[in-house]
């Protein structure tokens, strides 16, 4: 109790508050869930980078029907990440031991986060060349690897946007749903992503805006 006061005594004050997100895409086919800690996560590492871009992964697990993607943990930029204002190189320093550790309990690598400071969450046109060249990797193992931007100004204005690149299709927008965990969407199931064996770096720069 007293360690849970301490936290609230140093808790931003966010605005919006943080609260479990579903995702869907119009069609119905590709669907994502984060609760309220793993968005938190996302959201203080945003915090600690200040006007700087910064980002990380996602891992977690699909439902039964393989089509919804729901996301259990999520890491902070790597120590030989890279950054500017506009622009961000996520390393892979300690990602693939921290990723091993995760394969006894059916986690996978679902995709990647990243943080628009000062700028809206929409994916700019080297965000859509990085997700696609991510599913057509052949070390990922993800055919459909996720995308959750962050944008605004920590902690009093932010927005959380979020997408899947399916292999050999544009770059899917997902909508934000109404409630909490649901497993929805079961037309056409989220292929369930390998278990990585290794992660290259993302090699190109990441800049906000088309």
């Amino acid at each position: 109790m007293r360690g849970d006061r301490l936290e609230s005594r140093n808790e931003p004050l966010w605005k919006p508050v943080p609260s479990d997100r579903s995702f869907q895409s119009d069609d119905g086919r590709f669907g994502l869930t984060i609760g309220r800690s793993e968005l938190k996560k996302i959201l203080r590492y945003s915090l600690a980078a200040g006007r700087l871009e910064t980002g990380g992964i996602l891992v977690g697990h699909y439902s039964q029907h393989h089509d919804v993607a729901f996301v259990g943990d999520v890491s902070g930029p790597p120590r030989d990440s890279k950054s500017g204002v506009t622009w961000f190189h996520r390393g892979i320093q300690g990602l693939q031991t921290w990723l091993n550790g995760l394969w006894s309990k059916d986690s996978y690598y679902l995709g990647e986060w990243h943080f628009h400071p000062g700028g809206r969450p929409a994916a700019s046109g080297i965000d859509l060349r990085q997700i696609k060249e991510i599913s057509e990797a052949p070390a990922y193992l993800c055919p459909e690897p996720l995308l959750i931007i962050v944008g605004g100004t920590m902690p009093a204005s932010w927005e959380v946007a979020a997408y899947v690149s399916p292999r050999n299709c544009s770059l899917v927008e997902l909508k934000q749903m109404d409630g909490s965990r649901t497993e929805v969407g079961r037309s056409a199931p989220i292929r369930p992503g390998s278990k990585v064996s290794s992660l290259p770096a993302r090699t190109e720069k990441q800049k906000t805006g088309p």
